[in-house]
């Protein structure tokens, strides 16, 4: 598992080589919630989809392996990007690292 930096603003795009894999992801603020499209290398397997507290991002359907993100939050608050980075962190996992 590895944390992943985001910034304390409510649109964000990043870009981050793991597992020999290169990732983007933009998350977005929408209707009180945040929101998060991925990419892997250049191909996207998800858009706007909702991000909730301590769950995977990317839905297993889209999937090829046990690789995925999610939000750590306190006490299962929804992820908001005022407390990116204080209390709520963006984690990346895969079968294949550490």
């Amino acid at each position: 598992m590895r944390t992943i930096e985001l910034n304390s603003t409510p649109n964000q795009r990043l870009t981050v080589t793991l597992d020999d894999q290169r990732w983007e992801l933009t998350i977005k603020q929408a209707r009180g919630m945040m929101v998060c499209d991925v990419m892997l290398n250049d191909e996207y397997l998800v858009r706007g989809t909702r991000i909730v507290a301590n769950a995977p991002i990317i839905p297993a359907t889209h999937l090829s392996s046990g690789r995925n993100f999610a939000i750590l939050t306190e006490n299962d608050d929804l992820p908001w990007w005022e407390s990116f980075n204080t209390n709520q962190v963006l984690i990346y996992w895969s079968d294949d690292s550490d």
